[in-house]
């Protein structure tokens, strides 16, 4: 069975995206040991912009942009 979508979850993940990304953002990114090793901020940065990424299709997919 498909999930009927409408405008309003375009909008809806996108917010909840942009909590994921600030909850990763100040409790991950700013963590003292990721700033100390570039190799974990490195993977986390990925992170947040793969989230970015998503949160970007997901605006432009939108009933709103068109």
């Amino acid at each position: 069975m498909e999930n009927k979508i409408n405008d309003g979850h375009y909008l809806e993940l996108m917010d909840r995206i942009h909590v994921i990304m600030c909850t990763i953002h100040d409790h991950c990114l700013e963590h003292p040991l990721t700033q100390n090793e570039p190799e974990i901020e490195t993977k986390i940065n990925d992170a947040i912009n793969l989230l970015f990424d998503a949160y970007q299709l997901i605006g432009n997919k939108s009933p709103e942009f068109k």
